[in-house]
């Protein structure tokens, strides 16, 4: 063996080893066996961290995460601009200048994944078992979260932020002026062809009473096209998006007979005066507007904040009652197909921090009872008080004398801030109207929300691929569906060459993808 390749072997161990000695740096920490309680530290020690929500920087000074600090001794320090609104383009600046914090939390898991795939990010599978107690019990007594966590190639880079999911999985629903009804001597429809019937009745016998033909039988209010379109086909059981049929196989909704019947049903409502005429451009205000003017019938949407129109509106429209109602049944199929997903957000460990374990123990000081508490409830003794071992929010929250509403008394104190934490449905259950409550148990009872495909995971090569492609297809379904239901075209005459378009566009390897990743989420 010549002296150069026995040089370069060296040369590579020294190497090698030089690589781990600074790897392992990274994870050292001097531990205090002796802290009490939730400290990590013994004294303070700062984290920096990039974090935003919904156009917000995190405010370090929100008084959870001051509180969070008395606990933990770790103290945040946001990159983030204060007066950054736009997240996206905020997370690729950071990105792209090479410069992470010590955290990093984006409202895209799969980016922030990919992050994390690219060696932005630590894996932190190995860390959570040795130094995350309470993140990994919450995963043992929630498997399918665990599931939510592991990435295309089966590392942990990041801790999603969690909703309640089985307790929260409706949060929206239909809803029907039962006020009308009653007034028209109408029972509450049961199936699609009993709605028609109740729609036509709202349309032409003044239900309101004003002596006009104003109302507007069905309404939504969306933030686009694409939500509009999957709230109507939703009445006849059809779905836009991708979904997995009964034997584990990956389908896209609006390729699928189903879906070409609900837009013929859908177009033929609209052509009729039964659907809004601006549904397609009446946007947000929709509801607002639709109820206020009384002229609205039926409609799906949110239950806590639907719920409490009939509290709103009860003093200045005589009998005004809006009431929940089960999703109207076609073909002995009542379910919806509008639920959430189990997370949105995540946050993850730079691998440029010198502080891991401090960071994965102040993920996992969140994941404790007192942790979980502070931030969904706020401030013990100000935003809430224990009363039988649950925390129950005070008149702070409930009945704020400035007339705020209680996610936003909650939202100055720094809770429900999207970072990498677990939410209690409670919160919410204890602001809503009890008809929300009531709808929400309903929904969950009687099996009338079906379940979502999971959040599913791709390699980067997969993910630049299956967005392209996805891109198209929603962008075409959208544009051939408005023109179906305003009546601009015909959805059985267009259907032979919508599907062929739909293939060109790539729906075969989309649906390839789409398998592929179903499956390894399975696994």
């Amino acid at each position: 063996m010549s002296e150069k390749i026995i040089f370069k072997k060296i040369l590579f161990i020294l190497i090698v080893v030089l690589f781990f000695s600074c790897e392992k740096e990274k994870f050292k920490m001097n531990e205090n066996k002796n802290l009490k309680g939730y400290l990590i530290t013994e004294k303070e020690t700062e984290l920096s961290i990039f974090a935003m929500d919904s156009g917000k920087a995190l405010n370090t000074e929100w008084p959870i995460f001051k509180k969070a600090t008395e606990m933990t001794n770790i103290r945040l320090k946001n990159v983030a601009s204060q007066n950054q609104t736009n997240q996206t383009e905020a997370y690729n600046l950071l990105v792209s200048s090479g410069q992470l914090p010590d955290i990093v939390s984006y409202m895209d898991t799969a980016v922030l994944e990919r992050l994390g795939m690219e060696g932005g990010l630590v894996p932190l599978e190995d860390l959570i078992e040795k130094y995350a107690p309470n993140i990994k019990k919450f995963w043992e007594q929630n498997p399918r979260y665990k599931k939510d966590a592991i990435a295309a190639d089966g590392h942990i880079y990041v801790i999603p932020n969690y909703y309640d999911y089985f307790n929260s999985m409706p949060s929206t629903g239909y809803f029907i002026r039962k006020d009308w009804l009653k007034k028209l001597n109408l029972k509450e429809p049961e199936t699609t062809e009993e709605l028609y019937n109740v729609l036509t009745a709202f349309r032409d016998k003044d239900p309101n009473g004003n002596g006009k033909k104003d109302e507007i039988p069905f309404f939504f209010r969306s933030e686009s096209p694409k939500d509009t379109i999957r709230l109507l086909v939703d009445v006849f059981k059809a779905r836009t998006f991708w979904y997995e049929d009964s034997a584990g196989k990956i389908k896209f909704g609006a390729v699928q007979p189903e879906f070409r019947e609900a837009i013929k049903n859908i177009a033929q409502w609209y052509k009729e005066g039964l659907i809004d005429k601006e549904i397609f451009t009446r946007g947000l205000v929709s509801r607002d507007y639709m109820l206020s003017n009384n002229i609205g019938g039926y409609t799906n949407d949110w239950f806590g904040s639907t719920a409490s129109y009939n509290e709103k509106l009860g003093k200045n429209i005589p009998n005004f009652d809006l009431a929940f109602i089960a999703p109207p049944k076609y073909k002995n199929n009542n379910q919806t197909y509008q639920a959430r997903t189990t997370e949105y957000g995540a946050w993850g460990i730079s691998s440029k921090s010198k502080k891991v374990i401090e960071a994965i123990k102040y993920f996992d000081f969140w994941y404790s009872e007192e942790g979980r508490r502070l931030w969904n409830y706020g401030i013990e003794g100000s935003e809430w008080v224990l009363k039988d071992g649950k925390p129950l929010f005070t008149d702070k929250v409930l009945n704020n004398k400035e007339k705020k509403t209680a996610l936003q008394v909650l939202k100055e104190t720094g809770a429900q801030f999207r970072l990498g934490v677990a939410q209690d449905a409670e919160y919410e259950r204890q602001w809503y109207p009890k008809e929300a409550v009531e709808a929400i148990d309903t929904y969950i009872k009687n099996n009338y929300v079906h379940e979502l495909l999971p959040s599913l995971k791709y390699t980067k090569e997969e993910a630049e691929d299956f967005s392209k492609i996805n891109t198209q297809l929603n962008a075409y379904v959208e544009e051939m569906s408005q023109k179906w239901i305003m009546g601009v075209s015909d959805v059985d005459k267009d259907w032979e060459e919508y599907i062929k378009r739909i293939e060109q566009i790539g729906l075969k390897k989309a649906e390839q993808i789409q398998q592929k990743a179903y499956d390894r989420f399975m696994k």
